[in-house]
């Protein structure tokens, strides 16, 4: 039987609008774009995170919007569409169509606006009036000085009020005429004649003032407009490289790695950092952003994952508490477990002993201090160890765990986290040398170890043939968020364990219609669509699953927009209304993203495993799979494969310049019944019992191979 093709077509999207934020790389002038049928909605702010305390959930209010809405002879275009320019950069295409006559949108950020492309064509064979109808809702901010005066400017929006007076808000450039309908309306029109293009464009100057209108209408915003696109493709070119024979998967890939520097910007002790999102969520937590330094670092942008890391290092209390006292993830016990990840990574890809050694002393630190916390829970009751005995005390959990409907608890996913901290405290005292301060360290972790296992194990929650892992030890409340971390990245737990079967059942036991687990966050009965990739998909590529792992990265791509991008949380249907969090959330992104880079190449313990979990179609399809510059904890990585139908040869190269003898398993995807029928290189070399995989036994430097396949 044919196996079916997956492909992205973003089936489950949920309702509009569909948000893209267009900005430079790590710019605070960020501009929302919303799309809807019909209009565009930009909005903005000029606050930015300067002035904001470091690390809090204090994000810059969106104070500023115009609302733009094409009209053809009066009336609103008939058909709109949107996506990302090229595929991936986060520049928008939004394309309005109603019998012959076209305008097309393109919006970017600049250096010193954010900049509107306006086209129009008429392939018609009569005349048509066209006119761009912006407005600022609301009357008391936002004004045509035209409207005042008729002899004033026409082809600008002004603030009035709630800023400085003469702000410019928008301008608009190479319009025939400019009626104003309205106090708070900028409408630049054209008559097109039958076959006639036009270029014309919007303008929303970061700092313009009134005064400054003759020189915003000289200025060359072609040319500025251009090299914002370059900026993003010269950026991109730095990452290491992967190639999928899916375009689709491709762009989301380059989209999604864009976005994690879209959602970065310099924050109030200079360093530049990353948000979780562009709007609600525009204020950093140790979360999203150093899985963004995870990323950075296994694409080889080293320098940037350690800048954007530093500040999260740095909220420690006094007493060793890592989890921001002072910020966001305050009571957040986990968030030790997320900063030590963050750092051993980097070591691990960069070698960076310097770096570790500079992190050493917080690690111990918050070791120490997590241990003075847990002996307050060590506690009989009645005799007898309680669910909690060992564990960190009451916190806060996030992310949809609850304690029954309390937001406050023992819950195990930050337990798991903090177990995994005390771990990376234990390693990085052994490659420092720290001799003296080990047999403590070590003493703490497997104190901790131990209870948190015994929770795992009494706490799990009984169904009639299998087990499974709550938030809260013997609860059933809340999320399931963090639960599979017991596995990856937390190795806590083997991942065939009877716990993470059964956890992994749990999950897969309710899914929607579009195959994404549901109650994975807050929503009742909702999907942070995120978790699955983030969570579930890692665990199956450990699992060796990669075929349900691969599923799920096409069932994440399909419910997000055609922008590449997602809402925090949202209802299950296609066309969801029910949206909660950021419109544009950042975990999703970094999710996307990590599963990409894991499925082309993952460190299992002292195996690189390349190609783990790609989908069979792509090597089926006689493209090459490609992954060049990639960072491993064996050195840097580039490998190619490609599958020719007719002589059903696989051949390929694996290069690892990490100047030791590594084990390397490489995973040859077929669709069917399609196996190694013989394999042959100049290097050690064993193919797998089940004919799908062959080993490098002692691999170093370079190999050439090719595999023959059959049934």
């Amino acid at each position: 039987m044919k196996e079916k093709m997956m492909a992205v077509d973003f089936g489950y999207a949920f309702s509009t609008p569909h948000r893209l934020t267009v900005a430079l790389p790590d710019s605070s002038n960020k501009t929302l774009l919303d799309l809807n049928p019909g209009f565009l909605r930009m909005a903005w702010t000029y606050g930015n995170l300067l002035d904001k305390p470091l690390a809090a959930f204090v994000a810059p209010k969106t104070d500023w919007e115009v609302v733009i809405t094409p009209e053809r002879d009066g009336k609103p275009f008939a058909r709109s569409s949107w996506t990302r320019v090229e595929g991936w950069l986060p520049v928008l295409e939004n394309v309005y169509e109603d019998g012959a006559v076209t305008i097309r949108l393109e919006a970017a950020g600049g250096k010193t606006a954010a900049i509107v492309r306006v086209r129009l064509e008429n392939r018609g064979q009569k005349a048509h009036r066209v006119m761009l109808r912006c407005e600022k809702p609301g009357a008391w901010a936002g004004v045509n000085p035209a409207w005042v005066q008729p002899e004033w400017d026409a082809d600008v929006l002004i603030a009035g009020w709630m800023e400085r007076a003469d702000r410019v808000l928008l301008v608009a450039l190479g319009g025939d005429e400019y009626p104003v309908p309205g106090a708070t309306a900028l409408c630049p029109s054209w008559d097109l004649r039958p076959g006639e293009k036009r270029e014309a464009w919007l303008v929303r100057p970061y700092h313009a003032y009134q005064p400054m209108l003759p020189e915003l209408r000289k200025k060359n915003w072609k040319a500025e407009f251009k090299a914002a696109k370059d900026v993003w493709r010269k950026l991109l070119k730095r990452s290491a490289k992967i190639t999928i024979p899916d375009s689709a998967v491709e762009n989301a890939f380059r989209a999604c790695l864009a976005d994690c520097f879209l959602m970065r910007e310099t924050v109030a002790d200079g360093t530049v950092t990353a948000s979780p999102g562009t709007e609600l969520y525009r204020a950093p937590n140790p979360f999203e952003p150093l899985l963004v330094s995870i990323l950075f670092d296994q694409l080889g942008l080293h320098k940037e994952a350690a800048g954007n890391a530093e500040m999260f290092l740095r909220q420690q209390g006094l007493d060793g508490n890592w989890a921001d006292p002072e910020g966001w993830a305050h009571y957040m016990w986990g968030s030790a477990g997320i900063k030590s990840w963050a750092i051993m990574e980097h070591f691990l890809l960069t070698g960076d002993r310097a770096f570790l050694a500079a992190a050493y002393p917080r690690m111990a630190a918050s070791s120490r201090w997590l241990e003075s916390q847990r002996k307050r829970t060590r506690k009989l009751l009645k005799g007898k160890r309680p669910l909690s005995y060992g564990l960190m005390p009451r916190g806060m959990g996030d992310g949809g765990l609850k304690n029954d409907d309390d937001l406050y608890g023992v819950f195990l996913t930050h337990n798991i986290l903090a177990v995994y901290a005390d771990d990376l405290t234990v390693e990085t005292a052994k490659i420092l040398g720290k001799k003296k301060e080990l047999p403590a360290l070590r003493r703490i972790h497997a104190e901790a170890l131990k209870d948190l296992l015994r929770a795992l194990e009494d706490g799990a929650i009984v169904e009639k043939d299998f087990r499974w892992i709550p938030g809260v030890p013997g609860k059933i409340s809340g999320s399931r968020w963090g639960a599979l971390y017991s596995v990856f990245p937390c190795r806590l737990l083997p991942p065939e364990h009877e716990l993470i079967t059964g956890t992994i059942r749990k999950f897969e036991e309710h899914l929607s219609s579009g195959g994404i687990p549901i109650n994975t966050g807050w929503m009742k009965d909702g999907m942070w669509v995120a978790i699955t990739l983030d969570n579930l998909a890692e665990v199956l590529l450990m699992r060796g699953d990669g075929d349900r792992a691969a599923r799920y990265l096409y069932a994440t791509l399909n419910h997000g927009t055609p922008l590449f991008s997602w809402c925090e949380e949202r209802g299950q249907e296609q066309g969801a209304k029910e949206c909660s969090g950021d419109r544009q959330h950042l975990w999703t992104p970094v999710a996307v993203c990590r599963f990409l880079r894991d499925a082309l190449a993952m460190e299992d313990g002292a195996v690189l495993h390349l190609a783990r979990g790609t989908a069979r179609q792509w090597l089926a399809s006689g493209k090459p799979i490609c992954a060049k510059g990639l960072a491993t904890h064996f050195g840097q990585l580039d490998f190619e494969i490609c599958y020719d139908k007719k002589t059903r040869l696989v051949t390929g190269s694996v290069k690892l310049a990490g100047g030791k003898q590594n084990r390397v398993v490489l995973h040859l995807r077929l669709p069917g019944e399609l196996k190694i029928k013989s394999f042959s290189c100049r290097k050690d070399a064993i193919v797998s019992e089940a004919c799908t995989a062959v080993e490098f036994l002692n691999l170093n430097g370079s190999v050439n191979f090719t595999a023959a396949m059959g049934k």
